[in-house]
C-alpha cells in the first residue's frame, strides 16, 4: 500500500475554519492553500448533525427477509469488539416517511473474465429482465458495468429509464472504458488478449476502481457483482506471490475503502457447483494482522460479507435474487459512532449490530480496522509550570547550551497561566538560538487563553451591578466609534506560523513527531477601507497542497463580536480585575450557545471527493473582555469555539490584544497582536491497486503568531501649480 503524503505536512489541502457571522461583519481563521483569498464555499451535507468518525449503513430483516425500514434508536445497540458502542448519530430511510437523499445508487458489474458465451450471456440477460421490469421505470438509479479482458468498460451510464438501460446492455454499447486491464491494449469488446495479471486480481483492481469513483460521491451505493463462481475466471483461488505484509495492507485498503464509499457489495456467482464453493465461511472472521493475512481475504464472497452484503450462488434465477437485494435500497439505517482507543496501528476491531427483538436481523460491516490517530492523543504529558518557574529556567541556561536541546526541553513544558508579551520579548532576549526563541513563542501563544500569574489578579473586590453596567455601557459606546467611524488605515502585519508535524505509521512508512515549529513567516501591507479588511502582498510560488492558516477580520470586524456579546447582557457574567501598568482593567466571561449564536464553523475540506468539499456549522463559543474601565475601550477579546462531536475540527479560536497607536497624527486603539490556534484531523491519501481515496489522518495543530506596526493614515494631496491651464475638455483638480 502507498501512502501520499505532502513534503510540508502529513495532510493534503485540509482546511479548516472558524467565522463569526455578524450582521456586517466577519471574523475568520482558515487553513487554505495561500492561494484561496476567499473561504471556500461548504457543501450542502456541512449541515448534517454531529456524527460520529465511523459510519454504518444497516439493513434489518424479519424472519421473511424483507427489510424493516420503520424502527428507531432504543431498538439498536453497536457492539465494538464486543463491548458497547455509543451511536452518536442515528437516521431511519424508507420510501414513505424519509427518502434518502441522494438516493441509493445501483451499481451492477457483469463479471465476463474468462467466462463461458452460456454463462455470460445468463447474467447479462438476467439484468437486462431485471431493467425491463414495471415497464422499465426504476425505482432507484442504476448503471452498468462490463469486466472483460480488455478492462472494465461502462456500459449504461446512471439512469433510472430501465429500458434505455437494457438496450445499451442487450447491444453491449461501451460508453466509456473505466479502467484498462494490465496487459490490455486499445481495441473493442470482448477482444481477447493475454493476461498480465490473473483474472483474480484484474477483478479485484476492477473492484478498487469502480469503488475509488464511488468515495467521490455522497450516498450509498449497492453493487451487484454478477460473476464466474468457484474455479472459474475471476472465482479461481489464487495465492500469488505477494507477501503476507503486502496482502494485509490490501485487506485493510479494501476493508476501508468500502465502509467509506458506504458501498454494499453482493456477489452472485453464475455456474456455481464447486464443493469448493463454500471455501470462504473460514476467512469471515476479519484479519488480524499480516501473519494471518491469505489471499482468500480479499475473495468477492469474503468481501461482500464484510461490507454488509450477501452471497448468492444459485444461478438458477438470477432476477428474484437481484430484486430482493435492491429491496435493500429502500428500507435501511445510518448510524454512526466513534472508536475506541487503538493501541497499534491497524488494530481489527469486530462490529456488531444487536436489535431489541430476537425476530430481527442486522447487517452492516462486520468490521473495521481502527487507528491511534482517530482519537486525539497527546504525543507525551507535558510538564506543566508557572510563568515564574519558566523564567528560572531561562535564567538558567548556559552560553554552551546547544539551541535543539533547548527547544526540546521548551517543546516538553505547558504554561499553567499566561505570559505576557513583556515577559516574554525579556527572556527572548536572554536567549541566544533561534530554535529556543520560537519554542518561547509557541509556549506563550499556547497559554494566551489562560488565566495571568496570580500576581496580576488583585484581590479587590468585585464592582457593583451598577458599575459593571457603567462599564459595559461605555464599552458598547466606543466599540460603536471603533467598528463604524474608523479612519481609513494601513499597517504592516507580521505573520509567524507554527505547525505540528503529528507522529504517523503506515506500513513501513514511519513519521517522527515534531512539535509545532516555525514553517513561513510574511510581511504584509493590510489595508482598511470602509470597513474592509484587505491584505495587500506579493504573491508567492508554492505547492498548492501546502497548507496554510490566515486570520483576518481583526482590524475592527472583530469587535462586532464583543458588541454582540454586550448586547446579551444573560451572556456576561464578572470574572476579575487585573493589573497592569496603567491600572486596573475589567475582565468579563461570555458564553453564547448554540441556539442562539452565529459563530459558524466552516472551511475546506473534508475527505470526501477529491477531497475540496467543504465543511459548515454553527457553534456555540465562549471567551474573555478585557475593558479599560475609565474609557470604556477594548483591550483585549478571546473567542473559543465549542466544538465537541464534531470530526473535522476540536479546537479554533482566536485572540486580539489592542493598543494606542498614532495615525495621521491621532491616537486611536488598535490591534498589537493575535494568536489564532487550530486543531483539527489531517487528510491523508491511501493508494493500492492503481487507485486511492482520502481519509481521515492524524491530528494536527496550527498557530499564527501575528504582530501590527507602521499604522498610517491614507491620505490624498493635491494643488494647484502655477501657470497651469486646463484643456477645455479637462476639469480642475480638487483643492487641498
Amino acid at each position: 500500500m502507498n501512502l501520499q503524503l505532502p513534503t510540508s505536512a502529513i495532510f493534503t489541502r485540509f482546511v479548516a475554519a472558524l467565522c463569526f457571522l455578524l450582521p456586517g461583519l466577519a471574523i475568520a481563521q482558515l487553513a487554505a492553500p495561500p492561494s484561496e483569498v476567499e473561504p471556500p464555499v461548504a457543501s450542502s451535507r456541512a449541515t448534517e448533525p454531529s456524527e460520529g468518525l465511523i459510519k454504518l449503513d444497516v439493513v434489518v430483516t424479519g424472519q421473511s427477509g424483507i427489510p424493516v425500514g420503520d424502527l428507531v434508536q432504543k431498538d439498536f445497540s453497536l457492539l465494538d469488539n464486543g463491548q458497547p458502542a455509543k451511536i452518536l448519530s442515528f437516521h431511519a430511510f424508507n420510501e414513505v416517511t424519509s427518502r434518502p437523499n441522494p438516493p441509493v445508487e445501483i451499481i451492477f458489474v457483469l463479471d465476463q473474465l474468462q467466462l463461458p458465451a452460456s454463462l455470460a450471456s445468463r447474467g447479462r440477460d438476467a439484468v437486462v429482465a431485471f431493467l425491463q421490469q414495471n415497464g422499465g421505470h426504476l425505482a432507484q438509479p442504476v448503471s452498468v458495468y462490463s469486466l472483460v479482458d480488455t478492462g472494465l468498460w461502462l456500459l449504461a451510464a446512471t439512469s433510472t429509464d430501465g429500458n434505455a438501460l437494457a438496450a445499451q446492455v442487450t447491444h453491449n454499447h461501451q460508453l466509456r472504458l473505466a479502467g484498462r486491464l494490465r496487459g490490455s491494449a486499445r481495441g473493442g469488446i470482448p477482444a481477447s488478449l493475454e493476461f498480465q495479471d490473473p483474472p483474480e486480481i484484474e477483478a479485484l483492481r476492477a473492484l478498487g476502481n469502480i469503488a475509488t469513483a464511488a468515495r467521490r460521491e455522497p450516498g450509498r451505493k449497492l453493487l451487484l457483482w454478477i460473476g464466474p463462481g468457484w474455479g472459474v475466471g475471476s472465482g479461481a483461488y489464487a495465492e500469488g506471490s505477494s507477501s503476507h505484509e503486502q496482502i494485509f495492507y490490501s485487506i485493510r485498503w479494501f476493508s476501508t475503502l468500502l465502509r467509506e464509499a458506504r458501498i454494499t457489495l453482493y456477489s452472485f456467482s453464475v455456474g456455481e457447483n464447486d464443493s469448493h464453493s463454500q471455501a470462504y465461511l473460514d476467512y469471515l472472521h476479519g484479519t488480524q494482522s499480516a501473519h494471518d493475512a491469505n489471499f482468500m481475504h480479499l475473495s468477492r464472497k469474503v468481501l461482500a460479507v464484510e461490507s454488509g452484503g450477501l452471497v448468492l450462488d444459485k444461478s438458477d434465477d438470477l432476477v428474484p435474487q437481484i430484486k430482493g437485494c435492491v429491496s435493500e435500497a429502500s428500507a435501511f439505517y445510518t448510524l454512526t459512532f466513534n472508536p475506541s482507543l487503538a493501541d497499534h496501528p491497524d488494530e481489527y476491531h469486530d462490529l456488531r449490530v444487536q436489535m431489541s427483538s430476537p425476530q430481527l436481523t442486522a447487517r452492516t460491516n462486520t468490521g473495521y480496522y481502527d487507528q491511534p490517530f482517530y482519537t486525539d492523543q497527546a504525543n507525551s504529558t507535558p510538564t506543566r509550570i508557572a510563568v515564574d518557574q519558566l523564567q528560572h529556567f531561562v535564567a538558567s541556561l548556559q552560553p554552551g547550551d546547544h539551541d535543539a536541546d533547548v527547544a526540546r526541553q521548551l517543546s516538553t513544558l505547558e504554561l499553567t497561566e499566561r505570559l505576557d508579551n513583556t515577559t516574554l520579548a525579556s527572556m527572548i532576549a536572554s536567549i541566544r538560538g533561534n530554535k529556543s526563541r520560537h519554542a518561547l513563542i509557541v509556549l506563550a501563544d499556547n497559554s494566551a487563553f489562560l488565566s495571568p500569574p496570580p500576581s496580576s489578579i488583585p484581590s479587590d473586590p468585585p464592582p457593583s451591578a451598577a458599575e459593571q453596567q457603567r462599564i459595559l455601557t461605555l464599552a458598547a459606546d466606543y466599540l460603536k466609534t471603533a467598528i463604524t467611524k474608523s479612519p481609513n488605515f494601513f499597517a504592516t502585519r507580521t505573520t509567524v506560523r507554527y505547525e505540528e508535524t503529528p507522529r504517523f505509521y503506515e506500513g513501513d512508512t514511519k513519521t517522527e513527531y515534531q512539535p509545532l515549529h516555525p514553517v513561513e513567516s510574511s510581511k504584509e501591507t493590510m489595508s482598511y477601507r470602509n470597513g474592509v479588511e484587505v491584505a495587500n502582498s506579493a504573491k508567492k510560488k508554492r505547492n498548492s497542497k501546502q497548507p496554510s492558516l490566515t486570520t483576518y477580520g481583526t482590524f475592527g470586524p472583530v469587535l462586532g463580536l464583543v458588541r454582540d456579546a454586550i448586547a446579551f447582557s444573560s451572556d456576561l457574567t464578572w470574572s476579575r480585575w487585573e493589573r497592569s501598568p496603567d491600572g486596573l482593567h475589567a475582565v468579563f466571561r461570555y458564553t453564547v450557545p448554540a441556539q442562539r449564536s452565529l459563530y459558524q464553523v466552516w472551511g475546506c475540506c473534508l475527505p470526501d471527493g477529491d477531497g475540496q468539499g467543504g465543511f459548515q456549522r454553527l457553534s456555540g463559543y465562549h471567551g474573555q473582555i478585557v475593558i479599560d474601565p475609565a474609557t470604556g475601550v477594548v483591550l483585549r477579546m478571546q473567542a473559543e469555539a465549542d466544538l465537541i462531536g464534531f470530526p473535522p475540527v476540536t479546537r479554533s479560536d482566536v485572540m486580539v490584544e489592542y493598543g494606542p497607536v498614532d495615525i495621521g497624527g491621532k491616537t486611536y486603539i488598535r490591534p498589537l497582536k493575535s494568536v489564532s490556534i487550530m486543531r483539527m484531523r489531517s487528510v491523508i491519501t491511501l493508494s493500492e491497486w492503481d487507485e486511492s481515496f482520502k481519509t481521515y489522518g492524524p491530528y494536527t495543530s496550527m498557530i499564527n503568531d501575528i504582530s501590527y506596526s507602521d499604522y498610517h493614515v491614507f491620505r490624498t494631496n493635491s494643488r494647484v501649480l502655477p501657470g497651469f491651464t486646463p484643456a477645455p475638455d479637462e476639469k480642475s483638480p480638487d483643492p487641498p
